[in-house]
């Protein structure tokens, strides 16, 4: 074997190995996290800023049934940043399509809580109010941001006859819309945990440069619920505040680079690489 053969070996494994590190960055990339969200949901805004106060959570079991149910039919989100570029769009479905995103007391699809609120937003809905829209002006959430905002869930048209024949003149509970408590659907008496019909949340980025990214969207989980058997028309009485505790409800989203993006990269740097090895022809022995 000749020193030139033996040049040609040790720049081929050169090769083999510089691709293998490829791999393993090109692979890291892929599985990167770029820009994450999180958006949390409750019946009461005080709650979501004394997430763990138990003094709090004392004086939020003083309200009454009647007003629990009120609160629930229009509860407040907190969404909050923690990437790494402004958040200018957040978007929610409503989940069970017999619901619907309406228009509150203001008049607006979401209403700005009192709250950690740093920001200011327009509100529209799509798909016949099956999808809420809230952007967000300014120049968007910024990282490490957050703000809270209050929605107003209604009975479409099509199926308000029945639900009233279901529930009376009550008001539907945002647990039984946007998912299911304990895997049950009480409209449909199915129990099935599924997140098939649950509402499902994404944001979009506004990077420094390029163009804006939009996050995959990820949907609520069907949630275990102790105090389940309280919604819509069915009270708790005074007596029974303790074992129905106002409840956060969180799901956090991410985006990860395409694998095929990442497949596209290894296959640019593999062919660099390996193609400009010599023929064997080329080979003295």
């Amino acid at each position: 074997m000749t020193c030139t053969f033996k040049h040609h070996i040790m720049k081929i494994k050169f090769a083999v190995a510089a691709v293998a590190l490829a791999v393993s960055t090109v692979a890291s990339a892929a599985m990167a996290q770029v820009d994450v969200f999180s958006a949390r949901v409750a019946s009461k805004e005080l709650k979501l800023d004394n997430p763990v106060d138990q003094a709090w959570d004392t004086w939020f079991e003083k309200d009454s049934g009647f007003q629990r149910m009120v609160e629930r039919n229009m509860p407040f989100f907190e969404v909050e940043n923690t990437g790494s570029d402004p958040i200018t769009e957040f978007h929610l479905t409503i989940g069970d399509q017999r619901f619907n995103f309406a228009p509150g007391s203001k008049g607006t699809f979401a209403t700005l809580g009192r709250t950690a609120n740093e920001v200011s937003i327009t509100s529209s809905t799509a798909n016949s109010g099956d999808e809420l829209i809230v952007n967000i002006g300014g120049g968007g959430l910024l990282p490490g941001e957050l703000f809270r905002f209050k929605v107003n869930i209604d009975v479409d048209a099509s199926f308000a006859t029945q639900y009233k024949a279901l529930f009376g003149d009550s008001q539907p509970d945002f647990r039984t819309v946007l998912f299911d408590m304990n895997g049950s659907n009480v409209y449909d008496g199915t129990q099935q945990v599924s997140s098939a019909d649950n509402a499902k949340a994404w944001v979009v980025f506004d990077p420094a440069s390029g163009p804006n990214v939009t996050t995959d969207s990820v949907a609520f989980s069907d949630a275990p619920v102790a105090a389940a058997a309280f919604f819509n028309n069915s009270l708790r009485g005074s007596c029974c505040c303790a074992s129905d505790p106002v409840l956060i409800f969180e799901v956090d989203g991410e985006l990860i680079p395409e694998p095929a993006s990442a497949l596209l990269m290894l296959g640019a740097v593999g062919f660099g690489m390996l193609s400009s090895r010599p023929r064997r022809s080329n080979l003295t022995a």
